[in-house]
């Protein structure tokens, strides 16, 4: 488990990799919601070699 404390202007995605990176055991999965859709954390979490588990943004449209 890790954790972050950040200013309220500042989003998740941003900080996922602070959180990654604050352990240097192997990581198996990440569970993220909505706010991690992005691709800059898919690519933190491909770098970690993890199988990232993100729920779908709201609203968002599958075609």
């Amino acid at each position: 488990m890790a954790v972050t404390l950040s200013a309220p202007n500042v989003t998740d995605a941003e900080v996922l990799s602070n959180l990654l990176t604050q352990t240097h055991r192997r990581i198996n999965v990440t569970s993220d919601d909505g706010a991690d859709d992005t691709r800059q954390c898919y690519e933190t979490i491909r770098i970690k070699r993890a199988i990232p588990l993100i729920l779908p943004r709201r609203g968002i449209i599958f075609g």
